[in-house]
């Protein structure tokens, strides 16, 4: 049986990248006894010659070379498995998951992210953008933190405030529904037209937000193309006014005022009771 070591093999390593047995002593703090005696035992173990001592520099066989060139892959995962390990103990997540609201305000996460991961470039952050599912994510343990719709302030999370977005109804300016006379243009009017919804991202049909039961439904699946639909003149519905500043301003959408019941919607940043934070998921909620 063969027993390879990874110091014979970080030993031969530093022989190939110092060029002689008393650079590599010196590179890898050992004695070069040490050193020798390592690369010696590596050789009986392979049972090939992996240094050729002729000459006055010790050279790297050819079958050395295939050797090392196998073995590269061998000490970076390795080293790759210590520096994970450190991570671990030091209480540094190797991933974090977050799911975000898909209509809540990208531009105030994003800086906080950008600054995460400059301080721990080792850990993979996870970004799942989601609607009306983020309570549900975190209860399943399918994320570490949810900026969720503030809908329910369930006891089974730690959460507090992270903003807030005024919700418009709107319709897009060539809708049918404009051009009615202005009296007859009522809730009632409107549910006759296709009232574009988005899904939710885990399906719950106990979760609704402006949904008007009696209309005509048309669902997406995101916030975007549920502002395309609508754009276009395929139905009405509300989204959020940070999202609609231009088309407002534009014309080409136009806000329904007059049928308008005020829907704010705030939003929480919350995890699990009882989920332990890392330093990393921790540097995020300190953040806000």
């Amino acid at each position: 049986m063969i027993w390879i070591t990874i110091e014979q093999i970080k030993c031969l390593q530093a022989l190939d990248e110092a060029g002689s047995f008393t650079k590599a002593a010196t590179a890898l703090a050992k004695a070069k006894s040490a050193v020798i005696y390592s690369i010696n035992n590596l050789e009986e173990q392979v049972g090939f010659p992996l240094v050729d001592r002729t000459s006055y520099r010790p050279q790297i066989t050819n079958k050395g070379r295939d050797f090392l060139n196998e073995a590269a892959k061998l000490t970076a995962q390795y080293d790759h498995l210590i520096e994970k390990t450190k991570q671990i103990s030091s209480n540094v997540e190797t991933r974090v998951s977050i799911s975000v609201s898909g209509i809540y305000e990208q531009e105030k996460l994003y800086p906080i992210i950008k600054k995460a991961m400059s301080l721990y470039p080792s850990t993979e952050i996870i970004l799942e953008k989601e609607i009306l599912s983020g309570e549900k994510m975190l209860m399943e343990g399918r994320v570490d933190l949810a900026i969720f719709e503030d809908l329910s302030r369930t006891k089974n999370f730690e959460f507090k405030p992270v903003g807030e977005v005024d919700m418009y109804l709107v319709i897009a300016k060539d809708h049918p529904f404009l051009d009615l006379p202005k009296k007859e243009q009522s809730f009632a009017s409107l549910v006759q037209y296709p009232q574009i919804i988005q899904r939710s991202t885990i399906p719950d049909d106990t979760i609704k937000l402006g949904v008007m039961d009696e209309a005509l439904k048309w669902r997406v699946t995101d916030t975007p193309s549920k502002k395309e639909i609508i754009l276009n003149g395929f139905g009405w519905g509300r989204l959020p006014s940070t999202m609609i500043r231009d088309e407002l301003k534009k014309g080409s959408l136009v806000h329904l005022k007059s049928l308008e019941k005020k829907s704010l919607v705030k939003f929480c940043l919350g995890h699990k009771k009882g989920h332990q934070l890392g330093e990393v998921a921790r540097f995020i909620w300190d953040s806000f």
